[in-house]
């Protein structure tokens, strides 16, 4: 007999209604422990993608989910993780994760098929409206050619071998835009893919976006080859093109994952589950940079660093510990001044935190502080009621005078931009504390 779906909120917790539903939670936090089932929308993993589990037991019994959302079948009874703040602000924070500057109408409106294939399908088919606004994805091709005549840009040492050999040619190489390409591919089973589990009926996706996908099944085909992932990363984007590099590592992302993109029926196990924490510090990236310009915000895990924790005595050019915050903020003159690291947890008192923060996100930042010399630093954690003794004695001190603030950002977007300005004004000032009246 199959049980009915157990339904749960992100970061929320879950007492078992009996020994059966906890034995199943435990066989099942065991699983997802070693199976990966979570589709990354911008193609990497966090750094932190170890430390948190999609199930945990506390202390007390009951039973915490992590920072994921989604759905997943197990021994024939579904799990549903439903966002805390609500599907229409993840949907916001999902577009921005994918630099989409329109968000679609009814992005979140309930609808058939799976939960989490809606939500992807939306944002991924705005996604490839916005990024084909001039045009398929044609990429520059340079094909080898030999005739008597030459079409092209004359290959000249490949002429001087065909006369050594006597041929009558010459040998040409001929440029072309070519729309048969990894990207075209991967856009094309993405919708494959997405079809197979919502239907053809999908009435939220933008009319240009219909156009594309029938113009390149023109061309690839309906089910092409699958493109490699180096494939993908190894296209050359011109500027017209560049809105379809992150169209293209999410097509792939949800063409590999076929079949697994809703929750299963039977004994089998599948389902997909987001990772919000992705889409959390993505989310205030993007607010960091409207808020204080985009010259001045740094995302750290996404670019080179130059801080480390330990660097050789015997090999100045020898470092450990590359430190690489979410975000690394500069003033007006370009000096550095800030790190913030993004947080998708709560933020409260418990057993095994009794000041609200994880021993290891302290060590971290405080790491972070020294590795880059800023006088701010932060942990921002998304808007939630708890207790938590480190946000309400705050601002707190280093032991070299640098402010440390734990923070609840809020989960709308004007208001979370409004947030940073005031972070802004505040590490502009030298004196972090007397600039907002507080003081040492």
């Amino acid at each position: 007999m199959t049980l009915p779906a157990l339904s749960l909120e992100d970061l929320s917790p879950h007492q078992p209604a009996d020994p059966e539903e906890d034995a199943w939670l435990t066989r099942l936090a065991a699983y997802l422990a070693d199976h990966d089932h979570t589709l990354r929308l911008t193609g990497r993993r966090r750094e932190d993608d170890e430390d948190d589990a999609a199930l945990t037991r506390a202390a007390d019994g009951r039973w915490w989910t992590g920072r994921f959302i989604g759905e997943v079948n197990f021994e024939d009874r579904e799990l549903q993780i439903a966002p805390r703040l609500g599907i229409d602000v993840v949907g916001v924070w999902l577009a921005r994760a994918l630099n989409l500057a329109v968000i679609p109408k009814a992005a979140t409106r309930a609808g058939e098929g799976p939960l989490i294939a809606q939500l992807v399908d939306r944002m991924w088919s705005a996604g490839v409206a916005e990024a084909g606004r001039h045009g398929p994805p044609r990429f520059r091709r340079v094909d080898a050619r030999e005739d008597r005549y030459i079409r092209g840009r004359l290959d000249v040492p490949g002429t001087i071998r065909l006369r050594a050999a006597r041929a009558p040619k010459a040998a040409f190489r001929v440029e072309r835009r070519n729309i048969e390409n990894p990207v075209s591919r991967a856009i094309v089973l993405a919708d494959r893919t997405l079809t197979s589990l919502l239907g053809q009926e999908k009435p939220w996706r933008p009319e240009l976006a219909g156009e594309l996908l029938a113009q390149l099944r023109a061309t690839v085909g309906a089910n092409p080859p699958m493109p490699t992932a180096r494939e993908v990363r190894q296209v050359r984007y011109a500027p017209i093109t560049r809105a379809f590099e992150p169209v293209a590592r999410l097509s792939l992302e949800i063409a590999q994952r076929r079949g697994t993109l809703t929750s299963g029926s039977g004994d089998d196990t599948s389902g997909v589950l987001i990772d919000v924490a992705e889409l959390w510090e993505l989310f205030l990236l993007y607010c960091a940079r409207r808020a204080l310009g985009e010259g001045r915000v740094v995302h750290g895990t996404g670019a080179s660093s130059n801080a480390f924790l330990l660097t050789s005595s015997a090999d100045t050019a020898a470092r450990m510990g590359r430190l690489k915050p979410d975000l690394l903020i500069s003033d007006a003159q370009g000096r550095k001044c800030a790190v913030i690291d993004a947080k998708y947890k709560r933020l409260r008192n418990s057993r095994e935190r009794p000041n609200g923060v994880d021993r290891g996100d302290l060590y971290q930042l405080t790491a972070y502080l020294a590795g880059h010399d800023v006088s701010y630093g932060a942990l921002a954690y998304p808007p939630a009621d708890d207790s938590a003794r480190a946000a309400d004695l705050g601002p707190w001190k280093t032991s070299s005078g640098q402010r440390v603030e734990f923070l609840r950002l809020p989960a709308e977007e004007a208001h979370c931009i409004a947030e940073f300005r005031a972070i802004g004004a505040v590490v502009e000032s030298r004196d972090v504390y007397s600039a907002i009246g507080i003081s040492e």
